[in-house]
């Protein structure tokens, strides 16, 4: 009897360690399966962002700020056609109806960059708004063309429409579409705290296993737990040092286009605004129309400034610095109440013989492409540096799974 039950006793005690070794088993391969899955998920959903963000968010914020230079140089444009001479009203009218469709053609691309099934108000509404605008602008020319003084209303009347809601629609595009760029970039490079969190606790376990097993069976070190543990540490080392370097590229690209990127576009936005502005002193002059022309040169100056600070490459900001110094020389007698220019023509002449418009909007597209390139070069690199990383992880994960069944059988075994 005593026998039997020592017998009895030892297969009880072997028949719960068995059973402890197999449900810590199964626990062990649940969460490494989890955490498979979950890096897996994390690298994928970044990689994705990254993609999306070349693919398409940089196209799309680049078609935004499109819409708005090209309605601004309309607005400025639609103006001038009327004070040039005769030899230069066609290729005002020109450049006008060019803008127009720039401005279409940039909303197109909005929206067939926008998600599938997604509605968009902001370009809805500019292009609903657009054929209005351009009514407006040549019923305005057609009476101008024959001195009646209802042309300049209608030309009042358009102007007021890109001002008031026009551009504040594109503005709001180009913002918005900015934002989604910098999140989208920014969310790529978080680090998937989850994914390490799941990893940390698995590692913890995989200790754990091992000092249980070397207190209750013959071995003292677990080959296969000890190979599991150093593939799931090469995994959550892998997935850390991509993300880490993604990172860095993203954060590069945001700074890219927040401090660079952004400022100059503002600053060529500015310009075409500007450059409306001083027609308009010319064609139905407002009171505070000087004072918005002043104040919008001296505004570019500063984004312009900005983006120096932020970054941006020193010769070509240089060139934009310049372009727009000289504009303000050019118009100073207009600036200067004391002692503006004294007749129509004077006036005229002072506005349309300058080219520092054209010029200071040349320089300040070469820069703004320049550094957009330069950013999405290193969004690119960002995507690349998470390239294959999920399939290193998964199969360092399946690895530590098969390494953890190799592991588990000899304790088993050892108890029969």
């Amino acid at each position: 009897m005593p026998v039997l039950t020592s017998w009895t006793g030892r297969f009880e005690r072997r028949l719960i360690a068995v059973a402890a070794i197999v449900v810590g088993a199964t626990v062990l391969t649940a969460v490494a399966v989890a955490l498979g899955l979950m890096g897996q998920s994390a690298v994928r959903d970044r990689t994705g962002l990254l993609d999306d963000a070349v693919g398409r968010r940089i196209a799309l914020t680049g078609a935004a700020s499109d819409v708005y230079r090209a309605l601004a140089d309309a607005d400025a444009t639609s103006l001038n056609a009327v004070v040039v001479g005769p030899d230069g009203v066609m290729a005002e009218r020109e450049r006008f109806r060019k803008d127009l469709f720039d401005a279409t053609d940039a909303l197109r691309v909005a929206t067939s960059l926008a998600p599938e099934g997604a509605s968009d108000d902001l370009v809805r509404d500019l292009t609903d708004l657009l054929p209005e605008y351009s009514r407006l602008v040549e019923t305005g020319w057609v009476n101008a063309a024959t001195d009646q003084p209802v042309g300049t209303t209608y030309l009042a009347q358009a102007s007021y429409l890109a001002r008031v809601t026009l551009l504040p629609l594109a503005g709001r595009l180009h913002g918005r579409e900015m934002a989604a760029l910098y999140d989208a970039q920014s969310s790529a490079g978080e680090p998937p705290w989850d994914v390490f969190a799941v990893g940390a606790v698995l590692l913890g376990l995989l200790v754990a296993a091992q000092r249980y097993l070397a207190r209750t069976t013959r071995q003292r070190v677990n080959g296969g737990l000890a190979l599991s543990t150093a593939l799931v540490l090469t995994a959550l080392v892998t997935l850390g040092v991509a993300v880490g370097l993604a990172a860095g590229h993203a954060e590069d690209s945001v700074n890219e286009f927040e401090g660079v990127v952004g400022p100059l576009t503002e600053a060529r936005n500015l310009g075409r605004s500007a450059d409306g502005d001083e027609v308009r002193i010319l064609v139905f002059p407002k009171v505070g129309d000087i004072a918005n022309l002043r104040d919008g040169l001296i505004k570019i100056e500063d984004r312009i400034a900005s983006a120096k600070a932020g970054g941006g490459d020193g010769e070509r900001l240089d060139n934009a610095a310049t372009a727009v110094r000289a504009w303000r020389a050019s118009v100073v007698h207009l600036l200067e109440p004391r002692n503006p220019p004294s007749t129509y023509q004077d006036r005229a002449t002072l506005i349309l013989r300058t080219e520092h418009p054209q010029r200071l909007d040349e320089v300040l597209t070469e820069a703004i492409t320049w550094h957009t390139t330069r950013a999405t070069t290193n969004t690119a690199a960002a995507a690349r540096a998470l390239a294959g990383v999920d399939t290193v992880f998964l199969v360092c994960v399946f690895g530590a799974v098969l390494s953890l069944g190799w592991g588990m059988w000899p304790p088993i075994r050892e108890q029969y």
